[in-house]
């Protein structure tokens, strides 16, 4: 029998992605990293700081056998709101810029999490932020207004996945 992962057997799934290094982009991380500090994680909730790594992992959920019911992805999304705006999104509504994270070798992750959803039957929530900065070189640390949206996002993730 095949290693099945303690994340894949929870009921939800909750990934913070960016890059640390580039401001604002950290986003999803910060989150992680405020939930596993600040609150009680319940026993069939797993919290992952994937960095840039969420393909890999929606890869390998993809062909588990076993699934989370739910998978919360946390990130930072330009979808040209106030800075600082938390919000849903339906994964067709994803930016250009993220839907096109991918190379040759390997598929887009929205599409990954289009087919978790419609193929696997995995609840899909993409939970953002609208970033004030994400540089175009290596500067890390978030804006003022998005570390003031982390405490709130983790909030909300509590009161409705909790």
């Amino acid at each position: 029998m095949d290693y099945v992962p303690e994340c894949y057997q929870k009921s939800t799934l909750i990934l913070g992605c960016g890059n640390t290094l580039f401001g604002d982009d950290g986003f999803g991380p910060a989150v992680i990293n405020y939930l596993e500090k600040h609150f009680q994680i319940p026993d069939d909730v797993c919290v992952l700081d994937v960095g840039t790594g969420a393909r890999e992992i929606l890869v390998n959920i993809a062909l588990a056998e076993k699934k989370p019911k739910r998978i919360i992805v946390v990130d930072a999304l330009d979808c040209q709101r106030a800075p600082g705006e938390i919000f849903t999104m339906p994964v067709e509504d994803l930016p250009e810029r993220k839907i096109d994270d991918f190379s040759v070798h390997q598929l887009p992750t929205s599409n990954l999490l289009k087919e978790l959803r419609d193929l696997c039957h995995v609840e899909v929530i993409l939970l953002a932020v609208q970033p004030e900065c994400i540089p175009e070189t290596v500067k890390p640390g978030l804006s003022k207004k998005l570390q003031d949206a982390v405490p709130k996002v983790c909030k909300y993730i509590v009161k409705n996945y909790f």
